[in-house]
């Protein structure tokens, strides 16, 4: 049987009833019979890059004479097309770390933080996982079906998503801190293989941000106004991979949590309450980029790629306050000391890691405020980053109204910090 192509989505021959029936009968416990299910792409072009992700909406009965028909929603991730996406998963270990961490140390982390609950209640930090049998494959609860939404990317986060997210970091991080005291070898699956010091991996991320680098840089040299600027990153290009790779190793005698490592806007899904229409919840997904590090990473990347305006330097600090004390909150409940992390630390650590923040500004932004239509097809992309049309991938992203309204914003806050 052959690939199925619904509107612009192509629906994987393994992609049937007897998958999902033997998805949910796990689920269920009982043997369960899909009667109708219904396949779409789960994001548009431009909202995600290292998968590909089909929303199905399932109906079963729980057997075969059953007259009651019941509602299921799954998200399906499996690899992206296109060989060079591919290898990057592989060779970073995306998928082994996301179904690690679906699979053993979320749940780890529930029962701690389940452990601390004084009042029964505990919401989950992330979908629910299912097993499935099939490689490169991750199957979850569909977070649509219970009410949460994906956030507008263009526009930016307001202050009460933000306060939402970083709380749900700090959690996050405070139960790796409890999870790796009373196992230690827990996080040795997340060892930083994105930004390796070593290996063919580091020679291809040495090349590929070099090459984004430079093509940024080509592009400040034309734009009015931005001139003064290029000379400014030119410089930075022949260090740039080394100074992120000693962002990203972990700080012998300072705080080291399992980071999620791509938390920017489409990777959290927010609920509203119904009757006021206010947020009232966050829960991140999608991860493959996670690595054991300083928690002021996870709130570079965060803070300098899923802001508004208005919060992006105006509110810092209060985000930054409001991270650490529920980071210290939930070190407390997880009866650990909640002063090993201060908020001067957080601090410090955050202005020495600005240059993370930077980097990707410079290096990833683009793609992540593009429009659709300005997003290349990067499965297209070959070894030596050059689309198919031998066009490099970065010329139309960078290109974007948004992203350099935002980039100017961001190069003259970092040269007056004076990292440019």
């Amino acid at each position: 049987m052959g690939s199925t192509n619904v509107g612009e989505v192509t629906i994987p021959p393994w992609l049937n009833y007897e998958f999902v029936a033997e998805i949910l009968s796990e689920r269920k416990d009982k043997q369960i019979f899909v009667t109708d299910m219904d396949v779409k792409a789960a994001v548009g072009r431009g909202d995600n890059y290292l998968s590909t992700l089909y929303r199905i909406t399932v109906e079963f009965i729980e057997s075969k004479d059953g007259n009651e028909v019941n509602k299921y929603g799954l998200v399906i991730k499996t690899l992206p097309d296109g060989e060079i996406l591919q290898k990057l998963i592989h060779d970073i270990q995306g998928f082994e770390k996301e179904l690690q961490m679906y699979k053993i140390t979320l749940p780890a982390m529930y029962l701690k933080m389940m452990g601390m609950s004084t009042n029964g209640n505990f919401h989950p930090l992330s979908a629910r996982y299912l097993p499935s049998k099939r490689k490169d494959t991750i199957v979850l609860e569909d977070l649509q079906h219970l009410g949460y939404k994906m956030a507008n990317r263009h526009t930016g986060l307001d202050l009460e998503h933000c306060k939402l997210t970083v709380r749900a970091l700090a959690r996050l991080h405070a139960a790796s801190v409890a999870l790796h005291k009373t196992d230690p070898s827990s996080i040795d699956m997340y060892s930083e293989l994105m930004f390796a010091d070593t290996g063919e991996q580091r020679e291809n991320m040495e090349k590929s941000f070099q090459s984004n680098l430079n093509v940024l840089v080509s592009k400040l040299d034309e734009w009015p106004g931005y001139e003064p600027y290029a000379n400014k990153i030119r410089k930075l290009v022949p260090t740039a991979v080394d100074r992120i790779i000693k962002c990203t190793k972990p700080r012998e005698g300072s705080l080291n949590v399992l980071n999620h490592g791509d938390c920017w806007t489409n990777n959290m899904m927010f609920h509203y309450c119904p009757k006021t229409g206010e947020v009232d919840d966050v829960r991140l997904i999608d991860f493959q980029l996670v690595r054991f590090s300083s928690p002021v990473l996870d709130l570079q990347y965060f803070l300098c790629t899923s802001t508004n305006d208005e919060i992006r330097f105006g509110q810092r600090d209060r985000l930054l306050r409001e991270y650490h004390a529920e980071l210290r909150d939930t070190l407390e409940d997880l009866k650990l000391d909640p002063q090993q992390y201060t908020l001067q630390q957080l601090n410090e650590d955050f202005e020495e890691n600005e240059i993370f923040g930077l980097l990707m500004v410079c290096t990833y932004l683009s793609a992540m405020l593009a429009t659709s239509i300005d997003v290349p097809d990067f499965s297209e992309l070959k070894e030596d980053f050059m689309l198919d049309d031998g066009t490099h991938p970065m010329e139309k992203l960078l290109e974007g109204k948004r992203f350099k309204e935002v980039l100017y914003t961001f190069l003259h806050y970092y040269e007056n910090k004076g990292l440019i």
